[in-house]
Parts: C-alpha cells; structure tokens; sequence
C-alpha cells in the first residue's frame, strides 16, 4: 500500500484558514509518512521559521520545496525540472547529473528527490544521486499549471524508475495506487477538515 507524502502547501493552508500546527494534526491522524513544505509566497525567513516550527511538530521526514538553502533546518529538498536547469544555468554546469552532484554536496546525505513527467526524465533520473521521484501529474489540479495528465500510462512509466516513486498530481487520499508514496496536497486537507 501506498505511503502518503504529504504536500504541505501554504498557499492551500491560507485559502482553507489552516495554520501548520492544525495540518500537523491532519498529518497525524491519516499517518502521513513525509512531509514537502511548498511555500511560493513568504519571504525566505517566514519559510525558514515555518520550518523550523513545523520540525519541532514532526518527527518524520520534512522535505523543502524547491529552496537548496533551507534544506539545513530539513531532511531534504524536492525540486522540479525548472529549478535543476536554474542551478545549472547560475553555476554554469552542463547537464542535469553535474547539478545534482553539486546539490548532493550541499545536502549531504539528505533527501533529494526531483519531479519527472516522462519516460526520458525518468530514464534520466535513473542515474542520478537523487533518492526518489516525483512523477506526474497523475490527473488534472489546480495548484500547478499542467499540461498533460499520466492518466493510466502511470504504470507503465512507475516501472522505469531505478528510485523510488511519489505519483503527483491531484492524487487523492482513498485512491488506490501501487506506488511508494502518494503525493497528496489539497485533498487531505479537505479530508482532514472533514474527519476533525
């Protein structure tokens, strides 16, 4: 059965009046296994605070959205396509696997995990120093600007992936995955205001 990894996004968190110590309950009572701290709003002191303060709630792992700086108050850093191809382009690198060495000798032996959408990214990510994979977007949604959905070719592209894999992308809580972890933003705050 699939873990939950939870999308801990403070734009969400404001729109449904949520503060971090209530979502840290959600988390909780639906035995959230990771957390990702997305904030695209706040400055990066409130972030840092924010991380800080949820760090003192949750004892399990605690990942940082796109910020390489922050990933010293967490357990890791996820980032998207667009951030790896910035870190290449301000560092001058080549390609995606020079960044993620340079990302991996900043973090240490933290989490790093990156998002992938197709069967070339995945393959790519395959000999990458990252420790998971975020695929999607597994069905349309609202937080993020997509494209084009997996749908039922998520399957078949799970099975490529040398790392783990989180399916993002509107997944929900009761859906039934075969996958590491689920990725879940706005539905399990839905869920969880529903249930407490």
């Amino acid at each position: 059965m699939a873990k939950i990894y939870a999308i801990c996004d403070k734009n969400l968190l404001d729109e449904f009046n949520l503060s971090l110590k209530e979502y840290i309950k959600i988390a909780k009572y639906f035995n959230v296994e990771w957390i990702q701290y997305r904030d695209k709003k706040s400055t990066i002191e409130e972030k840092r605070e924010n991380i800080l303060f949820l760090k003192k709630l949750w004892q399990k792992p605690l990942i940082v959205n796109d910020f390489i700086e922050l990933t010293q108050f967490a357990d890791g850093v996820h980032l998207g396509q667009e951030d790896i191809l910035d870190f290449i382009n301000s560092f001058g690198l080549k390609s995606r696997y020079e960044a993620i060495r340079e990302i991996r000798k900043i973090v240490g032996k933290k989490i790093i995990g990156i998002s992938t959408h197709n069967e070339d990214e995945i393959r790519e990510a395959n000999i990458l120093d990252i420790d998971y994979i975020g695929l999607g977007s597994f069905r349309e949604t609202k937080t993020k600007d997509v494209k084009s959905y997996l749908g039922n070719n998520f399957s078949k592209l799970i099975t490529l992936s040398k790392h783990p894999v989180a399916i993002i992308g509107g997944v929900r809580v009761y859906d039934d995955i075969d996958v590491d972890f689920k990725a879940i933003g706005k539905d399990l705050i839905i869920k969880g205001i529903t249930y407490n």
